[in-house]
């Protein structure tokens, strides 16, 4: 009879009383699982992969803290891989550290496991004075090596052991960022405690003026993930 009783149960009153809720996150599950396979397949062109590991992103970052971890766990390993692939181009880097970014942001797991994978050395590399990346990819190096470095001590202490690191960002943050909502490369500066020189100090006063707002680790509140979630993504998964 209990058995009977829960069966019934399960089978016609629960569904009515069911918020939704259980069969979105099953959704939202499913769809990073998908995207997570064409990231894994070495098959498939980087065009592929590269869009599914953006996508992937987005899907950790609008599904909330456990599937950003799901996320990470799982793919974040193949997104970096990706970013080491001989023939990737700028457009697809770009991608990747987009979806990498949304993964990370304001998540000190997935910002661990990002360093445990050498994610902050090839960031520095993209941006060092050899770099042969288009400087839209440098930006978006910038902006993630911002977010990994969030609330986030070990790894602010291991990228300042880089002899390069403050005059790459220099020679950034004296590039317009206009469409940015912030020089990110600016606000690593600070971040590092690196002195800044006089004209530095003068692009920080004109974020200042422009009404932007800053959190103590001198980070950027989201304004740049909801830019890229305001971009049309088309969800395949």
């Amino acid at each position: 009879m209990i058995r009977f009783l829960s069966s019934f149960y399960d089978t016609c009153i629960k569904p009515y009383f069911s918020s939704g809720v259980e069969d979105t996150d099953r959704s939202h599950k499913n769809k990073i699982y998908r995207a997570g396979q064409l990231i894994q397949d070495t098959q498939l062109s980087i065009a592929v992969r590269a869009d599914a590991a953006r996508d992937i992103g987005i899907l950790s970052y609008t599904g909330g803290y456990e599937h950003a971890a799901q996320a990470a766990d799982e793919y974040m390993a193949s997104m970096v891989e990706l970013l080491k692939t001989p023939d990737v181009t700028d457009k697809h880097i770009i991608e990747v550290l987009e979806g990498l970014s949304t993964i990370c942001y304001l998540h000190v797991a997935n910002q661990d496991k990002a360093q445990a994978l050498g994610l902050p050395d090839m960031l520095l590399e993209f941006i060092s004075p050899t770099t042969k990346l288009s400087i839209t990819s440098q930006r978006w190096s910038c902006y993630l090596l911002n977010i990994l470095c969030c609330h986030n001590i070990p790894i602010i202490c291991h990228i300042k052991d880089s002899t390069t690191l403050q005059s790459s960002l220099e020679k950034l943050a004296s590039l317009n960022w206009d469409r940015w909502p912030l020089n990110f490369a600016q606000e690593l500066l600070g971040v590092l405690g690196y002195q800044q020189s006089s004209k530095s100090d003068t692009l920080h006063e004109e974020d200042e003026q422009k009404g932007f707002t800053y959190t103590k680790s001198g980070q950027m509140l989201g304004k740049q993930l909801k830019r890229m979630l305001n971009m049309h993504i088309n969800y395949r998964y």
